[in-house]
C-alpha cells in the first residue's frame, strides 16, 4: 500500500467515526425515534427507494433533521471531497 492509499484509509476512518459518533448522539437518537422503525425496514427490505426517501424527507422538513443533515455532510467532506 502506498502513502497516499494509507492517507485516504485513514480519513475515511476518521469519517466513519464521526458519522458513528453523529448517529449515537442525542441528536441522532432523538430522530431515529421520529422514524417508524417498521416502515424503515419494510422499505428498506423491499429496496423501496421512494419510501426511503419519503422517510428521509419527513425527517429532513424539520429544523432538527436539517441541521443534523448538515453535520452529516460536513463529516463527509472531511476527506477532501
Amino acid at each position: 500500500m502506498d502513502l497516499e492509499e494509507y492517507a485516504r484509509q485513514v480519513r475515511r476512518n476518521d469519517r466513519d467515526q464521526a458519522l458513528e459518533k453523529l448517529a449515537s448522539s442525542a441528536q441522532g437518537e432523538r430522530l431515529l425515534a421520529r422514524v417508524d422503525r417498521e416502515k424503515l425496514e419494510t422499505a428498506a427490505r423491499a429496496g423501496d427507494m421512494k419510501a426511503l426517501g419519503g422517510l428521509l424527507r419527513d425527517i429532513l422538513a424539520t429544523p432538527e433533521g436539517r441541521a443534523f443533515a448538515a453535520q452529516v455532510e460536513k463529516a463527509v467532506k472531511r476527506d477532501g471531497r
